[in-house]
């Protein structure tokens, strides 16, 4: 099936992304306390998020009861996800958590959610309002859409670049975590039926509250995305234009294109269920699904490169050019298969149009990868220095946060292993299909 393909091309570009940022992470000695934190977080959390797509495709293929292991590795690589983008939010762009004791209990508390909502899935009590479900979508919608009305806003006298690059990136980590719920905009504000019956779970697996809180989330984050595309647009009517607005666009009109084949079935947005129409399977792969695989590495790997958290120089600048090639290649390439898949294309012609593609691909990415290198974006300079506290933490301990993942994925292993084993997702599945209680 042509999602199952895109979830481990996804998981390929994910790993990819973040095992090879990763190095090139930690060689940067230049890099604030907060940057560090935040560079760090974003790559592994692209390397647990492969490996959840990857464990995603091998669900959708399983035919016995190791489904569950795979249902539960998922879950679990989620919250690493889920907690990462917490962390993200609480310390970069602008860091919420302002000394070392903030910063401390702050990120105990993020890192204990992931081990919580483990803990919950032991205990069966996975898909209840005990897990908090869409907190990420309010931490997003909330902190990064508040720094990003702060600076795009502000006063003419102290708007500067680094301002603008500000609420730029608070933009883009928004865009990141909230731009598959952002196509979904029509459906909150006309009242659909595919919106607000939506049922994650599929029957009684989710509690009416589960489904409620979950849905919040997404009215919140649909909200804060329109403010800033309206700001963005009357921003731009003012002379005063971004790049968001160019990224921001094509969520909001697919939106629209994608109420009119929404409202036409009672389907939820980005599920993939075998018994749905081609329409919308088509529409959720080349949407939601697309945006999942392909467009979260792609911001990510902007980010990184435009924004210094990579140490790129000419003894590392090869390793840089062959991730972001990498990324262009297979994704251009997935992309191709994609359409292949629903417009027939002879093979001879396929190929040569794959080659003519990727050989624009590169040639663009061989100018773009110099422009990004050669301007990057400063965030610091001309902003008052009261919205960057210096904090000493030596880069041995932030290192370790990398051995701390380490450590969260074998126990996850663990768990999906037991809970296979003990047949727990089986026993509640069936448990829950005959009641309705969180």
């Amino acid at each position: 099936m042509e999602e199952d393909n895109l979830l481990f091309i996804g998981a390929i570009l994910s790993i990819a992304l973040g095992g090879l940022s990763l190095r090139l992470v930690r060689r940067n000695q230049s890099l604030a306390w907060n940057e560090a934190i935040a560079a760090h977080i974003l790559c592994l959390m692209f390397i647990t998020k492969g490996m959840q797509n990857a464990a995603t495709g091998y669900f959708n293929q399983a035919t016995g009861a190791e489904w569950q292991f795979w249902v539960e590795f998922a879950f679990a690589m989620d919250y690493v996800f889920s907690s990462s983008v917490l962390a993200i939010a609480l310390l970069y762009p602008v860091p919420i958590l302002r000394n070392i004791k903030q910063v401390k209990i702050g990120l105990g508390l993020v890192g204990g959610f992931a081990i919580y909502r483990l803990t919950l899935d032991i205990l069966g009590l996975n898909f209840t309002a005990f897990g908090l479900p869409g907190i990420i979508y309010y931490a997003s919608a909330i902190i990064w859409g508040s720094v990003y009305f702060k600076f795009r806003l502000i006063s003419p006298g102290k708007r500067n670049d680094s301002t603008k690059n500000i609420s730029l990136l608070a933009g883009l980590f928004a865009t990141l975590v909230l731009g598959h719920i952002w196509m979904w905009w029509p459906g909150l504000i006309l009242q659909s039926e595919y919106f607000y019956y939506f049922d994650l779970g599929g029957g009684n697996f989710t509690s009416t509250l589960w489904d409620y809180m979950w849905m919040s989330g997404y009215s919140i984050g649909i909200a804060a995305g329109l403010a800033i595309v309206f700001t963005e647009i009357y921003q731009a009517i003012n002379g005063d234009s971004s790049k968001l607005l160019y990224i921001l666009l094509p969520y909001f009109i697919l939106g629209i294109v994608g109420f009119s084949i929404y409202s036409a079935y009672d389907d939820a947005g980005f599920l993939l269920d075998s018994q749905r129409s081609d329409i919308l399977q088509i529409w959720s792969v080349f949407t939601t699904q697309l945006h999942f695989t392909i467009a979260r590495p792609i911001i990510a790997m902007y980010i990184l490169l435009k924004f210094g958290l990579l140490d790129i120089n000419e003894e590392t600048k090869p390793m840089a050019k062959m991730m972001s090639i990498i990324l262009i290649v297979v994704a251009t390439s997935a992309i191709l298969e994609l359409v292949q898949a629903v417009i027939p294309i002879n093979e001879m012609i396929s190929a040569a149009l794959l080659g003519v593609i990727i050989a624009f691909g590169i040639g663009w990415e061989e100018k773009s990868f110099h422009n990004l290198v050669t301007n990057q974006a400063e965030l610091r300079k001309y902003v008052e220095k009261k919205w960057f506290p210096e904090i000493s933490i030596p880069r041995k301990y932030i290192n370790r946060i990398d051995l701390a993942c380490l450590v969260y994925c074998i126990i996850s292993l663990l768990v999906a292993f037991v809970i296979w084993e003990m047949d727990l997702l089986y026993q509640i599945v069936l448990e829950r299909g005959a009641q309705n209680d969180i």
